[in-house]
């Protein structure tokens, strides 16, 4: 210690006695405190080496000469500190029981290297919670401009805690948190419908949409014909040859079903009676890519069936086409479009008129 840096340190000192003096009133840490710089400058310019005190022993002296009582310490230990003290020494204990493995240790050092990563999740996984809370999201990603602020929120709020240094007892929190957000993570991505689920659906959708569209009534639901059902559809494209695999539907979009989905037919007239059938059949609904069967597709098709079970096609029969009643229809009367820029080609008949006096 020399004459330079000892009147820094003897005011340092000073102001750490009276600030373990602070809870007494003012005027009682004037009166202990008064001359306390000049004091030990003097003390110590007879003795350069020595190192000044303790300021708490020190204050605490203060008051011992001035017969005042010694404050109660306060204790800031809360009574969960020493069990989250102990859970972290616990965890200290088996990271390094761990690490006594270099394969382990190796591999818990790679999982340092992803912290970043996980920090995101972290935050992606406190939205999925909030979102399973609140109600108010329930999909992989934010749907909503205000969903995404509030995650990238969590997510930056989870990044800063990753990179800030804690005490012993925040950063058991923390990890207690990581392992909440861990099990969110799993519980999230264990709800994520696979391809086969959201398959169904759609083919389960797709059905009930149908089935809704085309559910006959007792009031004679379908296609009718001046009083007649009309159970199958041939359709002819502008030229007037048939088309097969036409989809139908109503200004609104449901599909057109005629008044036989589920019922029969017949699949071959009886040579002998002609009112009579020699095999029945039953209209066969079309598949659609998405599994979903229809009745809007013509034309119908028919697969042979019994005359005990007439609306039930038998095991392995083939759809068969039905009959078109037409072979071709005449085409459609086409309109030759006018070229303004085409050359005019003038009347010969016209022409001589003109010549003519």
């Amino acid at each position: 210690m020399n004459a330079t840096t000892l009147p820094a340190e003897i005011i340092a000192f000073a102001a750490a006695v009276r600030a373990s003096l602070r809870d007494l009133p003012a005027d009682e840490v004037e009166e202990l405190t008064d001359g306390l710089e000049a004091d030990l400058a003097e003390a110590y310019a007879e003795d350069l080496a020595r190192e000044l005190p303790d300021p708490a022993a020190y204050a605490a002296e203060l008051r011992g000469a001035a017969g005042l009582p010694t404050p109660e310490p306060v204790v800031k230990q809360g009574r969960l500190r020493p069990i989250v003290d102990g859970f972290a020494e616990t965890l200290r204990d088996l990271d390094r029981s761990l690490r006594k493995s270099p394969v382990v240790a190796g591999v818990l050092d790679f999982l340092v290297t992803l912290q970043p990563a996980w920090w995101i999740v972290r935050g992606w996984a406190a939205y999925q919670v909030l979102g399973g809370i609140f109600g108010f999201e329930g999909d992989l990603l934010p749907t909503h401009p205000g969903y995404w602020i509030l995650m990238l929120v969590l997510v930056a709020g989870s990044v800063a805690v990753g990179l800030r240094r804690w005490r012993p007892w925040v950063h058991a929190l923390i990890i207690v948190g990581n392992i909440v957000a861990a099990i969110a993570t799993l519980a999230a991505m264990a709800s994520i419908p696979t391809n086969a689920e959201v398959w169904q659906a759609w083919q389960e959708a797709d059905q009930t949409y149908y089935d809704d569209s085309m559910a006959a009534g007792p009031d004679g639901t379908g296609v009718w014909l001046n009083g007649s059902e009309v159970t199958n559809i041939h359709a002819y494209d502008a030229k007037g040859q048939p088309l097969n695999g036409v989809q139908l539907f109503d200004q609104d979009g449901k599909p057109l079903a005629t008044s036989v989905p589920g019922g029969n037919g017949c699949l071959v007239p009886s040579p002998v009676d002609e009112d009579g059938c020699q095999t029945f059949g039953a209209w066969v609904p079309t598949q659609l890519e998405t599994g979903a069967t229809v009745w809007n597709v013509y034309p119908m098709k028919m697969a042979e069936s019994t005359e005990d079970e007439p609306t039930t096609p038998i095991a392995g029969a083939v759809p068969q086409d039905r009959p078109a009643p037409f072979v071709k229809v005449p085409a459609l009367m086409r309109a030759e479009p006018v070229d303004a820029d085409a050359p005019k080609v003038a009347d010969p008949a016209k022409k001589e008129a003109e010549k003519t006096p």
